[in-house]
Parts: structure tokens; sequence; C-alpha cells
């Protein structure tokens, strides 16, 4: 089994929430690559815990 890990950072904003763009197009990609996707790992995080940094783990 081979497992790939693509890492994602959120943008930001400090005041409010953190939106992730893009993880669709990894998603597919890696799918006609002929990877299925795993899930995800939490990278980093704020002080309040908001995510900022996540890693999708594709798996064929």
């Amino acid at each position: 089994m081979t497992t790939e890990f693509v890492k994602l950072e959120m943008k930001n904003n400090p005041a409010t929430t953190a939106e992730l763009t893009g993880y669709r197009d990894v998603i597919c990609e890696y799918g006609e690559k002929g990877y299925s996707y795993a899930g995800f790992v939490p990278v980093k995080s704020g002080p309040s815990g908001k995510l900022l940094e996540i890693e999708l783990v594709f798996q064929k």
C-alpha cells in the first residue's frame, strides 16, 4: 500500500474563522491517480484551538 500526504493551510481570519479552499481539486487529482481519500490529520492549530493547517491522507 502506498500512502501520500498533502499539506493544506487554512486562510485564517484572526478575528473570526479559518477557511479551507482547494481541497476538492486535490481530492479529485489524487482520485484520478488511483488514490482513495483516507482522511485528514490536524497539523497546526491556533491558540484558541482553531485548525490552521491539515494534511489530507490518500492511499492506494
